[in-house]
């Protein structure tokens, strides 16, 4: 019994010291990015994950090697969701640190690069495309409960004749519940802390897809929502100036 205890205890620590080794060459290897972790476990029983001190850095092509600086992301999913059509998380907590969104001189960012090479890698054989008739429908999710905290969003474009180099502080720490859209994520506070970093332009870029496009057009609307406001709050304090100095005439006559 000694024995089996000393053997199951020396089979943990080997999974939490090379699990993190493992992940992080499988994703270099695959993607061409270089990623470290300080920490990870992995629980396939329970659904539990937890990932650590994550820093993602792009490949030697792109004049800036920072990407994704993650804090923690921790999970716990429900198993048994995977065989069904709708994928349940339980808890999920991002801590990011800092994103940082390159675009190098051919116009390709590294978030598009990475996200094109992790669904198909280069040198892989190209898989024909399943028809349409035999898709299996779409999966769904479903987040119970998310944790998100959001420091730095820093975009570098290398496009033009003179780098552009911008850092963006939101200090988004949001909390939400039954999440299953991203749209959802945006909330009023996020999309005024957005709207206020002037972020709309550059996450319209650098966010794929229809998420992307849904908050760069909410926070263009809520900018141009903001000015109109401003605007109406100076032509009232304009308006009530002027009655308070026709009022002050009528009082000085005698």
């Amino acid at each position: 019994m000694v024995v089996l205890v000393m053997l199951g205890a020396a089979a943990a620590l080997a999974w939490m010291l090379f699990l993190p080794v493992g992940v992080a060459e499988q994703i270099r290897a695959r993607t061409g990015f270089a990623v470290s972790v300080a920490s990870l476990s992995c629980n396939v029983f329970t659904g539990k994950l937890a990932v650590r001190g994550l820093v993602l850095r792009n490949p030697a092509s792109f004049p800036v090697s920072d990407f994704v600086e993650l804090r923690e992301f921790s999970g716990e999913a429900d198993v048994w969701s995977l065989f069904s059509h709708r994928f349940v998380v339980e808890n999920l907590t991002v801590d990011v640190r800092r994103v940082t969104w390159v675009r190098r001189a051919d116009g390709r960012s590294n978030a598009e690069v990475f996200r094109q090479n992790l669904s198909d890698p280069p040198g892989a054989a190209a898989i024909p495309p399943v028809p349409a008739a035999s898709a299996p429908p779409a999966r769904t999710f479903l987040i119970r409960r998310l944790a998100l905290r959001f420091d730095q969003w820093v975009v570098a474009d290398y496009t033009g004749t003179k780098p552009v180099v911008e850092t963006f502080p939101l200090g988004l720490d949001q909390h939400y519940e039954n999440i299953t859209d991203a749209q959802q994520l945006l909330v009023p506070e996020v999309l005024r802390r957005l709207a206020a970093a002037n972020l709309a332009p550059a996450l319209g870029r650098g966010l794929p897809g229809d998420f992307g496009r849904a908050l760069g057009a909410a926070l263009l609307g809520a900018s141009a929502r903001g000015t109109e406001l401003l605007k109406e709050a100076g032509e009232t304090a304009t308006e009530l100036f002027q009655g308070l100095r026709e009022k002050l005439e009528e009082s000085r006559k005698p």
